[in-house]
């Protein structure tokens, strides 16, 4: 057992972004800014029956290095994501990894065990500027990140125990991943253990795959992941601020009985907060349960889609290198458009079916909530960047190549059997946007 001085925890604590003063860690709340023609080009958007009430956010990238072009509807309305939250997992998991190798380069400690008990001491989080009703959440073996089941600390520098977090552009990385799934090709409880965190985690991100994703969200702990994305100020409910994941995406089992391997810890300090939809609730046997673990609203999805795609996230304004790193594996583990990928709505069959449009890169992490999991009405939320040619080019052939995202939250199916479902509302949404870019 290492016994810490107090000026060695002050040292380490200096070097652990979550304790951090949030003053100086928070991103900007994105707004509308850009030149007159782009967002007049994008209103009236927000005025068709189809989106005048979801959250949508537009992020022009095509003129970088120059600050890119925002457009936000509905931005500060919070709505259920589902696994479009992932994306706060994946965050945390990387700026734990820039945190556990700062630590190692102070030189005070160098094992998996050592990180392991300095991350469930509860003086060490006593160091934190932030709340302590927040940061002792972290504090204890049911509740901090577990380094020992999450790095491998052989690897210079230390990374995510498997296979290299940003191969996996390589489709043979890819496959052999997917080639240790069920049948199904849906991770289980009884196989969890065959796959690394490395592994996990792009399961979660590419394939949106519940159990990997609810596993790694186990071994990072709820509450380190709240304090990322607090941190950051994606959850911030006064300014409209609204992604707080704070729970899985699949039952952990209570135990189990081998061969079975034991499933992960369970989940700690779920935090559900309101949101502007319904979901069922069995002891009232109503839809009325407006509290979600899952939430997410336009201007924070926003804010993190700038940071990622700029280099922001990990250590902003103070570590360029830690932030390139930190972008690229998240990118890395997102969907695709590979034959491993979760297809987008919005881009798949809406961006697509623009004339004499080829998408040449997207990433993306859909959301899919449906009533047989709950919900009053199927929601669909879209978190996507892409980069697309156009041939021949259009009138505007600075327009013929284009870099530019979109998230949406809230996208509901009509109930009324005449309108259009939450997925047919992503693909013409996806559509409407290409196009509008297009006439710029």
């Amino acid at each position: 057992m290492t016994t810490l001085s107090d000026a060695q925890l002050g040292q380490i604590a200096d070097n652990i972004f979550v304790m951090g003063d949030r003053a100086k860690t928070r991103l900007a709340k994105p707004t509308t800014v850009g030149p007159v023609g782009f967002t007049s080009a994008l209103d009236p958007i927000a005025t068709q029956p189809d989106f005048k009430d979801a959250g949508i956010g537009v992020v022009d990238f095509t003129q970088a290095p120059a600050p890119p072009n925002v457009w936000l509807h509905n931005g500060d309305h919070p709505f259920r994501i589902g696994s479009a939250s992932k994306i706060a997992m994946m965050l945390a998991a990387v700026q734990l990894r820039l945190d556990v190798r700062r630590i190692l380069d102070l030189k005070i400690i160098s094992t998996a065990a050592e990180f392991d008990e300095l991350f469930r001491n509860p003086k060490l989080w006593k160091k934190a500027k932030p709340p302590q009703t927040e940061m002792q959440q972290i504090a204890g073996a049911g509740n901090a990140p577990l380094i020992s089941k999450i790095f491998d600390f052989a690897k210079s520098p230390v990374d995510f125990l498997g296979p290299d977090p940003d191969g996996r552009t390589n489709p043979a990385d890819q496959s052999a991943i997917v080639s240790k799934l069920p049948a199904d090709g849906e991770m289980s409880w009884a196989k969890w253990t065959d796959f690394t965190f490395s592994e996990r985690l792009w399961l979660a991100g590419c394939r949106s795959d519940n159990v990997a994703a609810t596993s790694c969200v186990s071994e990072i702990g709820v509450p380190y992941i709240k304090a990322v994305q607090r941190s950051y100020g994606l959850a911030d409910r006064p300014h409209g601020m609204h992604l707080l994941a704070s729970s899985g995406y699949d039952k952990i089992p209570r135990g189990s009985t081998p061969p079975t391997p034991p499933p992960p810890r369970q989940l700690t300090h779920v935090e559900p907060i309101p949101v502007d939809d319904f979901w069922w609730d069995p002891r009232t046997r109503s839809f009325d349960d407006t509290q979600s673990w899952v939430p997410g609203s336009a201007a924070a999805l926003t804010a993190y889609m700038i940071a990622l795609m700029t280099q922001e996230f990990a250590d902003p304004g103070t570590s360029l290198g830690g932030g390139i790193a930190a972008c690229q594996t998240i990118r890395n583990n997102l969907a695709d458009d590979g034959p491993n990928a979760i297809e987008s709505f919005l881009v798949n069959f809406g961006v697509n079916t623009v004339a004499n449009t080829t998408v040449t890169r997207q990433i993306n992490k859909i959301g899919i909530l449906r009533k047989e999991d709950g919900a009053k009405s199927p929601l669909v939320c879209e978190f996507v960047y892409l980069e697309t040619r156009q041939n021949p080019a259009p009138p505007l052939p600075h327009r013929a190549v284009m870099k530019y995202a979109v998230v949406t939250t809230g996208l509901i199916s009509d109930t009324t059997g005449a309108g259009h479902n939450a997925a047919e509302k992503s693909a013409a949404l996806g559509a409407a946007v290409h196009n509008a870019l297009l006439s710029l």
